[in-house]
């Protein structure tokens, strides 16, 4: 078999591997290097998106798996490319997101060389790829076999929302001949891995405490159609429930959305009993207040059992779904109403002053904005993304947002970082096919710029806060110089919109967004806000202050 063929028979076995194992999106960026794979997924019929930068790629790609709970593949050609794949990598082993990251390489006999585009590719991911396997380049005597067995067997952990590693090496001419090639492996189907407890216990009379918490974090879109349950167990119990902002139930009636609001007062005992659903939550304040309740007292349900415990409560922890959970304990109940009670007051008299601070003024704030196009959404039936640093936070902490039912909300809060969340946006629509509102500040759309290329001809609505380089460090007891911490600006998003096609708005008061709101959710488009960060302070630092009533509500 010629080198090109050998080429074309290795990438048809590998395209018929992830055919097989029910794995038909991929995103890709340009490149030589990976050609005979490209040519593979073309004559299958596989959706493929390009995309000329890999970083936006691969968080695109990201998104896109989020959105479906399907795997998706990002393929690179040689060298640095590969390199740009790691922070979506990053993002998801820690979101446990479903990505296969196949880079082509160069043979081996040219790594170490100075050869053109070679660097060592081989694990180039580390830790963040739960397995990482360099292939044997086509024409090298080995079993194929067996090297077909590996690659099929790597896509189970796919299942379990993890990354994996292909690296595929290519000697050239890499394309030319595909006639007459060898049948392609037919392999048997690999079992599934079911990592969930057949059987579980709970602690000694777990459901028989007044004071109760349950706590919905993270959770991926597949789950949060099961959130009812949850909000049916609290009720039987008389437990509040706390709902993260990415849990898709923060906006469903019976929810207490206020709750770093309230525990700001410190005044507020720890619960006795903590059942927390899911995964880690945006509030660290409300965070530690659960930790506070004694480990054994305190149950993580989750399917997978990485760690997931920052304040090393050691929580005892059931890997069991959420519908199995609360199909087997829909009995459970308690007598005590009083604590669920004293929450929803508390709950109220936040919402109350949060209303009367935010949405009777005409000049916009990062909280007002949020409040006011999350309600918009929730209403619409739309998801949002959002932004780390302050609108993920602002959200979690002042969305007024109301729904019967779950109202997603995306974000890459597995490593928390600004990198690639344009691409993230666009991955999202893509997967949703229906309309997004992404909420961004301006460093974290300046840093992914290119990736406003991703979001041509999808039905998203990105709103830039722009308030000149960001402030979340401002509210931080950081003795730092502030030039050292701040990245300040004055440029606008109206240039950039243009370049990429999307349709440009710059709103300056509250009236001009509620009026751009009842406008049909077309897209692309791009609303820029103006803000000051200093001025943002001072509405956080004000709002944190009305806060401090929750003491005298709470001892009545």
């Amino acid at each position: 078999m010629t080198t090109a063929g050998a080429n074309a028979w290795w990438s048809r076995s590998l395209v018929g591997i992830l055919e097989a194992s029910g794995v038909k999106r991929v995103f890709l960026s340009p490149g030589a290097r990976s050609a005979p794979l490209v040519s593979a997924l073309a004559g299958s019929g596989f959706d493929l998106s390009a995309h000329y930068d890999e970083r936006g790629m691969s968080f695109a790609a990201l998104g896109w798996s989020l959105a479906t709970g399907a795997p998706a593949v990002c393929l690179t050609t040689s060298g640095s490319a590969v390199a740009n794949l790691l922070p979506a990598c990053v993002e998801a082993f820690h979101s446990r997101v479903p990505l296969l990251m196949i880079t082509a390489d160069r043979p081996a006999e040219l790594r170490g060389t100075g050869a053109n585009q070679t660097i060592f590719q081989p694990g180039i991911f580390g830790s963040f790829a739960r397995l990482s396997i360099d292939f044997a380049c086509p024409g090298d005597t080995v079993d194929w076999e067996g090297q077909a067995r590996l690659a099929r067997e790597s896509l189970a952990l796919l299942k379990q929302g993890t990354p994996v590693h292909w690296n595929v090496p290519f000697r050239e001419p890499l394309t030319g001949d595909d006639k007459n090639l060898p049948p392609i492996p037919q392999l048997s189907t690999i079992p599934e891995n079911n990592l969930a407890e057949p059987e579980f216990s709970l602690p000694p009379n777990f459901f028989r405490c007044a004071t109760g918490a349950i706590v919905i974090g993270r959770l991926a879109r597949r789950d949060q159609g099961f959130v009812d349950r949850i909000l049916r167990l609290g009720d039987a119990l008389s437990w509040p429930v706390f709902a993260d902002a990415l849990s898709g139930a923060r906006a469903m009636p019976g929810v207490v959305r206020h709750s770093d609001a309230i525990l700001r007062c410190g005044e507020i005992p720890p619960p006795e009993r903590v059942l927390h659903f899911g995964g880690s939550l945006v509030s660290k304040r409300l965070g530690q207040w659960l930790a506070a309740c004694p480990g054994g007292q305190s149950v993580h349900v989750r399917e997978f059992g990485d760690r997931l415990d920052p304040w090393n409560q050691q929580a005892v922890l059931r890997r069991v779904s959420i519908v199995d959970f609360c199909s087997i304990w829909a009995g459970a109940s308690c007598g005590e109403k009083t604590w669920k009670a004293m929450w929803k007051v508390l709950d109220q008299h936040c919402a109350a002053f949060f209303a009367e601070e935010l949405d009777f003024s005409d000049t916009p704030s990062e909280p007002a904005v949020i409040r006011r196009v999350s309600s918009q959404a929730a209403k619409l039936g739309h998801a949002m993304c959002l932004g780390n640093s302050m609108p993920v936070r602002d959200f979690d902490c002042f969305t007024s947002a109301l729904s019967a039912f779950p109202f997603p909300v995306f974000g890459n809060r597995g490593a928390s970082g600004i990198d690639g969340n344009v691409a993230t946006a666009a991955g999202l629509a893509m997967g949703l096919q229906s309309p997004l509102w992404a909420i961004f500040g301006d460093l974290t759309v300046l840093h992914d710029l290119p990736s406003m290329a991703l979001l041509r001809n999808l039905p998203v609505t990105l709103v830039v806060l722009n308030n000149g380089g960001g402030g979340i460090f401002r509210m931080l007891p950081l003795d730092v110089p502030r030039e050292w911490i701040e990245t300040p600006h004055a440029w606008n998003f109206a240039g950039a919109a243009a370049q990429f096609g999307l349709a440009y708005r710059r709103i300056e008061s509250m009236a001009e967004l509620a009026q751009a709101l009842e406008e049909n959710a077309a897209g692309p488009r791009l609303w820029e806000i103006p803000g000051d960060p200093g001025d943002n302070a001072r509405i956080h630092a004000r709002l944190a202050a009305r806060c401090s009533d929750i003491a005298t509500v709470w001892k009545g």
